[in-house]
């Protein structure tokens, strides 16, 4: 199984889980699943074909921009990649790696309580996420200092989504 990563200019990510059946990949994201096959080139430079659950699209990246079907989705800033074990399931990709705050929802940043260089206790607040009229607040899970900040008051996250960064 991998995790691929697609991180947007605006810091928006987008998380799948992959593993490959027959010819075919079968895709996890959160609370959907598809099943891809690529079919080829397609009819332009650096287009390709691809079935998505039955149905063919077109991919490609013009200029850093992520097209399918002829409609550009957001800029692309990066791709990560990386190989799990077979054991793994999809609900631990979430967790994030040890130090690594991710959001257990998807909601609105209400408020940021610490800034990058500051010391953390565990159980410290961090940080709050709306949603639904509904504050949640994000505790550390370990004491430390906070390396990286990587979200702002008013930025929409998604579940799993990388909040910040505690060494």
């Amino acid at each position: 199984m991998k995790i691929i990563k697609v991180v947007t200019d605006q810091g928006d990510s987008y998380t799948f889980a992959t593993e490959k059946r027959d010819n075919k990949d079968l895709m996890k994201a959160e609370g959907a699943e598809f099943e891809v096959e690529y079919l080829g080139a397609g009819w332009r430079e650096g287009e390709h074909l691809v079935k998505v659950n039955g149905e063919v699209h077109t991919v490609s990246i013009i200029n850093g921009h992520l097209v399918i079907d002829n409609e550009t989705l957001f800029k692309v800033d990066r791709v990560i990649e990386e190989s799990l074990g077979e054991k793994v399931s999809f609900e631990e990709l979430f967790k994030g790696k040890e130090g690594e705050i991710v959001s257990p929802l998807q909601g609105r940043i209400v408020q940021i309580r610490v800034k990058e260089g500051d010391a953390v206790n565990k159980g410290q607040p961090l940080l709050s996420i709306e949603a639904m009229k509904s504050e949640t607040v994000i505790s550390a899970p370990k004491g430390g200092v906070v390396k990286k900040v990587l979200i702002k008051p008013g930025q929409g996250v998604k579940k799993g989504d990388l909040l910040l960064i505690i060494e």
